[in-house]
């Protein structure tokens, strides 16, 4: 039954780990890593001295903190490349969507001028539907539909 009650002191103690550094040393390596984010062996013997530390636990912090670092600093340029996309995505769609609506407009002028006794449709205009509504789409259709909506090129 002893051995049961000590069990439980064992781990309590295991899981409070002592502060492996105090706020002065980590203010101090802090503004260190600013000036430099890696150390040479002289110079991290000297700040493990000065700091009292030991110099793979001043090794090891640098090398955790230029980890941290650089994925801080990836997650920036991701959020920032993200940000241009969404921004460069939005103006495509929108040249998109003109570049239809001025096409349609394009048939339409056509049409008019089809209505008004110039010359039929012709390989140029082949190539707009085409582009506008797909191969496969019935022209004749097309036409018609255009025809219904009078005059809104004119509003």
């Amino acid at each position: 039954m002893e051995s049961s009650q000590q069990t439980p002191t064992k781990n309590k103690i295991k899981n409070q780990h002592p502060k492996r550094f105090t706020n002065e040393q980590i203010k101090a390596l802090e503004s260190i890593f600013e000036q430099e984010t890696k150390l040479e062996p002289t110079k991290k013997m000297q700040i493990a001295r000065e700091l009292s530390l030991h110099p793979r636990q001043v090794a090891i912090w640098f090398q955790n903190k230029r980890a941290r670092w650089k994925s801080k600093r990836i997650e920036q340029e991701f959020t920032k490349l993200k940000s241009s996309y969404n921004s460069l995505s939005i103006m495509f769609d929108d040249l998109k969507k003109e570049k239809h609506s001025l096409q349609i407009q394009e048939l339409n002028d056509r049409l008019k001028k089809n209505r008004d006794g110039d010359v039929g449709v012709n390989d140029d205009d082949d190539r707009i539907i085409t582009s506008c509504y797909g191969e496969n789409e019935d022209r004749e259709f097309i036409f018609d539909e255009l025809s219904e909506i009078p005059n809104w090129w004119e509003s």
